[in-house]
Order: structure tokens, then sequence, then C-alpha cells
């Protein structure tokens, strides 16, 4: 397990949210997509191992969850 920072850029290059993770390498991807789940207005997460840049994950479709629901689990519809 190695250490990672995953930071959260909107459009304009503003870092909205930084979260340092104690991590596995293979779990990088899948943290990355749920803080682009989690935070709406990210349109890119930069994940850097100390100085150096590891990974970009673009949002690229990933859709936000919907407001109060960050637990992962899909929203009931209800008719």
């Amino acid at each position: 397990m190695s250490s990672y920072t995953f930071i959260c850029l909107t459009d304009n290059q503003v870092a909205t949210f930084v979260d340092p993770q104690p991590i596995d390498a293979e779990a990088i991807r899948s943290h990355a997509f749920n803080l682009l789940r989690e935070h709406a207005s990210t349109a890119v997460v930069e994940v850097w191992q100390d100085e150096k840049l590891v990974e970009k994950i673009a949002r690229d479709g990933v859709r936000a969850w919907p407001r109060g629901d960050a637990s992962g689990d899909a929203p009931e519809i209800t008719p």
C-alpha cells in the first residue's frame, strides 16, 4: 500500500478537493471515479505520489451521484 494524493480540479484548474489516501495502486481509478461521482464540479482528478503525477482521470461521462447519496448505491426510483 502506498500513499497517493487525489486532487479534484474544475474545468478552469481550480482545486476543489484534495484527498490524501493510503491505497493500493490497483484501487486508484476506482477511488478517482468515486470522487468524480461525489464532486459534481470536478472535471478531472489528478493522482500524485510524492512529486510525481501518476495519472489524470477525466470525467468523460461519469455522472455525479444525486444529491444526498454518495453511498455508491443506485438511487431508488419510484413512479
